[in-house]
């Protein structure tokens, strides 16, 4: 089977997802092509070409990215071509679901079957910073999860998303977020007495939206994403996000040396969590009981002091 995934991702997570998606189909002998949307890098894959196409994004605001629904909108027309979904949040909530109800019917008007969705947790990149246990905790669900994915797409086993009415509703609402970007540029700047015009954010930047302008501040045109790549990965944390600041997320992500620190051992979301990841726990026990339907190991030990099996404990 010939495969495409077309992806967007802002801080790397929704890249790392598409990372192992593409490790396990070619475990099943599958060909594989990833294309990252970027502004102003070409796609030369086609997806009349393939067998199956993938279409991954983190979710903004519980809505697709703009800059890739403006991908999506340019795509062929193509003959009742299938196509899955994976999409990576921050949160568990039920609003993630009608994320991509919009993307859904563009893509049916131009002739594509959506035949599975999937979404998965990684830290967040804006609000505030997970703790290493957790960011290893889902980043080790994300390896195996992956997993039952592509062989469920492999044996055209189809695993949907409902998409209610109320909360598509919302998503709606939502949408404004698009404007944020066009708002927040006026304000986004670097400070000066931190910043060593290193220009990592802007030579990374995968909507070409930051410059430097006259008087040397580095500033961003209004067609930033808020993808947040910017302010995770300034090495001295130089870059004041304008509105946004005070939930602004630096240091970025490091999950190997999270994976081989024997110290952490990954699990925070269980019986003894308290507070807001409380609510992440019939996540993780809905996960933990499609892996052993798949017969596939659970990626974390679990144990008496920390189980997870059953809510109403």
């Amino acid at each position: 089977m010939k495969v495409a995934l077309f992806l967007f991702s802002g801080t790397g997570n929704t890249n790392k997802c598409g990372e192992f998606l593409k490790n396990h189909f070619l475990e099943n002998q599958d060909d594989v092509d990833i294309y990252v949307h970027e502004i102003g890098k070409q796609c030369l894959l086609n997806p009349n070409d393939y067998d199956l196409i993938g279409f991954g994004y983190p979710i903004h605001a519980f809505n697709v990215p703009q800059t890739f629904i403006h991908f999506i909108r340019s795509l062929p027309q193509v003959d009742n071509k299938k196509y899955f979904i994976f999409k990576v949040s921050g949160e568990p909530f039920a609003l993630n679901n009608a994320s991509s109800h919009m993307m859904y019917s563009i893509l049916k008007r131009k002739g594509y079957k959506l035949v599975g969705e999937k979404h998965f947790l990684m830290p967040y990149n804006i609000m505030f910073k997970y703790n290493d246990q957790l960011q290893k905790q889902m980043y080790l669900y994300l390896d195996p999860l992956t997993k039952v994915m592509v062989n469920n797409l492999s044996n055209d086993k189809q695993e949907r998303i409902k998409y209610n009415p109320l909360l598509i509703f919302w998503s709606f609402l939502l949408r404004i977020e698009w404007l944020a970007p066009k708002i927040n540029c006026l304000f986004l700047h670097n400070r000066k007495d931190k910043c060593t015009k290193c220009m990592i954010c802007v030579n990374n930047c995968p909507q070409k939206a930051m410059y430097i302008n006259k008087k040397g501040k580095i500033k961003t045109h209004s067609n930033c994403a808020l993808c947040m790549r910017c302010s995770l990965n300034c090495p001295v944390a130089a870059l004041h996000m304008g509105i946004f600041e005070p939930w602004a997320v630096h240091g970025g992500f490091h999950y190997q040396k999270l994976v081989e620190d024997t110290s952490n051992p990954g699990i925070y979301v269980n019986y003894n969590t308290k507070g807001y990841f409380k609510l992440f726990r019939k996540y993780f026990l809905k996960q933990n009981k499609l892996l052993k339907e798949n017969n596939i190991p659970l990626p974390v030990v679990y144990n008496e002091e920390n189980a997870l099996e059953n809510l109403e404990k």
